[in-house]
């Protein structure tokens, strides 16, 4: 008989087992501490993620982007490029949003990878910012579009700016985007090069990582307990734990399936030799 009262007594004279709610979620941590504990020697070497070049590609296009789009006005006076300098300046301009197109889906891919090695908070940490980059660009083109309507409709050859040249309008837009970007990617290549540095384990196989998951959970489960700013980022780290563990199983899958594989063809290929055996 099994007893699910709170009084130990009871059960003991009853021959059933006490479980006891306390007891049961302590020993649950001690086990998943105690796995981290058993696995720590066979943790992956640190993997550092190699984008600091890309980072700083990145801001030589801006920086060329800005200086482009104030010198070929001046280089360019007089249709000594063979086209309006504006329009020199607007195509880079679109240009570049496909060079930047490129450079995304390449940070999106090193940290999609660095996130199924185990790097967590680190792609939480640089999960926006990467992407600011790309994002300002693609607004600065839908508000280049406009400026340059407004020019060709305002600014005519009969009819020129009053109070400033056609050029100044699409340099101030890339003025403003170079402005925002900058600081970003310098945010980004700081937090790249200290985790580089760091050379930290995976979080997924750090004993903090699961302590803090313990703690936040008797934490949440206290009466009066409603701070949403901490609950909220204790689902967050759940959820990027989950998705973790659920990647990480597929590719213990397929890995299993693959030595099961083998295994099967290295017994079908053993078999006739011990069949030989026997015959003599």
């Amino acid at each position: 008989m099994v007893s699910l009262g709170n009084d130990s007594t009871n059960a003991r004279h009853s021959g059933g087992y006490f479980f006891n709610d306390d007891s049961v979620q302590n020993s649950d941590d001690d086990l998943l501490v105690d796995h981290l504990t058993l696995t720590n020697d066979t943790d992956p070497p640190f993997r550092k993620i190699n984008i600091i070049w890309s980072i700083i590609a990145v801001k030589i296009l801006f920086i060329v982007l800005i200086l482009a789009s104030f010198l070929v006005p001046v280089l360019c006076d007089g249709g000594k490029c063979g086209t309006d300098p504006f329009s020199i300046v607007v195509y880079t301009h679109g240009g570049m949003w496909c060079v930047l197109l490129v450079f995304d889906r390449y940070f999106r891919h090193k940290h999609h990878v660095s996130r199924l090695q185990g790097y967590l908070e680190f792609y939480r940490k640089t999960r926006y910012i990467r992407r600011w980059p790309f994002t300002l660009n693609s607004g600065a083109n839908a508000l280049a579009v406009v400026v340059v309507r407004v020019v060709d409709k305002y600014c005519t050859t009969e009819k020129p700016c009053t109070v400033l040249d056609r050029d100044n309008y699409i340099q101030i837009v890339i003025a403003i985007e170079v402005i925002l970007v900058l600081p970003v990617l310098v945010l980004y290549l700081v937090r790249t090069v200290k985790f580089n540095r760091q050379k930290a384990y995976p979080d997924v196989s750090q004993d903090e990582m699961l302590t803090s998951f313990i703690q936040s959970q008797s934490m949440a489960s206290d009466v009066g307990f409603k701070d949403e700013n901490f609950v909220d980022q204790v689902l967050e780290k759940q959820a990027d734990m989950i998705r973790y563990l659920k990647q990480h199983n597929t590719q213990l899958g397929k890995r299993i399936l693959t030595l099961t594989s083998e295994v099967n063809a290295y017994k079908s290929q053993s078999r006739p030799s011990h069949s030989i055996g026997s015959i003599n």
